[in-house]
């Protein structure tokens, strides 16, 4: 059985230029897009994220949320970057709903605990039970509890990638990633995109990836690729695409040729 996890990268989904602004004209083609991919293969289960955009990194950066919180001013602004995560998801849920596709928003602070910002423990039952009831899984980057330091940041790279090590782990699927963001792919020192990464070449291109240019309190491209290369030696490949290419994320699921970046083991 095929799984295929799929980001909708907060820079594509929002103008991370400007606090606040999603771009529903995006939201809507790439949910199109996604509908297309469910006519086409009915049988392929689906998980999908979205990056939080110019929306909860404006309150997580102004509130520090990822170093925790140790006051009620932190608290409170803990709180806030949750909601500004659930108005952009909501923004994104709507718009597949609209399009008849049974989307079901799951906060992961109810599913994981943290200590220092490491996981300490995570619970994907629901995410499980709503893949078996014909339902797609919606998460999203998200505060959530810490042991240690009260509260920080799970975004959600590092949740698509803990979904793709657990889901493998079970044997029962042949799982995929696919990030589209606002970027070709992952630019190499010349400036031109990678289309491939592998542990052969990675070593090379490591010093080259850089931060977000806009906010991003989670670590930017080179976080990203970190965490998808080290899933990718598992079997589980993982594609870095460009979103506002026209039909390239439909291209990516269905595994077809696409442009882009492609992480892989060999």
């Amino acid at each position: 059985m095929e799984l295929v996890l799929i980001k909708l990268g907060g820079s594509l989904i929002t103008d991370k230029g400007k606090p606040y602004t999603a771009r529903p004209e995006i939201m809507t083609h790439l949910v199109e897009q996604i509908s297309l991919i469910r006519l086409e293969n009915p049988n392929l289960q689906l998980i999908i994220g979205n990056g939080a955009g110019s929306f909860a990194h404006q309150s997580a950066k102004k509130y520090n949320t990822i170093d925790g919180f140790f006051c009620d001013a932190d608290k409170l602004g803990f709180c806030l970057v949750h909601q500004d995560a659930l108005d952009l998801n909501i923004l994104l849920a709507k718009i597949f709903l609209q399009a008849g596709l049974p989307v079901i928003s799951l906060p992961p602070v109810t599913m994981a605990i943290t200590q220092n910002k490491k996981l300490f423990t995570i619970d994907f039952s629901v995410i499980e039970n709503s893949l078996q009831a014909g339902l797609i899984p919606l998460v999203f980057g998200d505060v959530v509890l810490d042991k240690a330091i009260g509260g920080t940041i799970l975004s959600t790279d590092t949740l698509l990638a803990e979904l793709a090590k657990y889901f493998y782990s079970q044997g029962k699927f042949q799982v995929r990633l696919v990030n589209a963001g606002n970027y070709p792919g992952v630019l190499g020192e010349d400036g031109q995109v990678l289309s491939n990464i592998t542990p052969v070449n990675y070593p090379q291109i490591k010093a080259a990836l850089g931060e977000s240019e806009s906010i991003d309190v989670t670590g930017g491209m080179a976080k990203k690729v970190e965490e998808f290369f080290a899933i990718s030696s598992l079997g589980v490949d993982c594609w870095i695409i460009d979103g506002n290419v026209s039909g390239n994320l439909a291209r990516a699921v269905l595994n077809k040729p696409t442009q882009g970046t492609l992480i892989k083991a060999f």
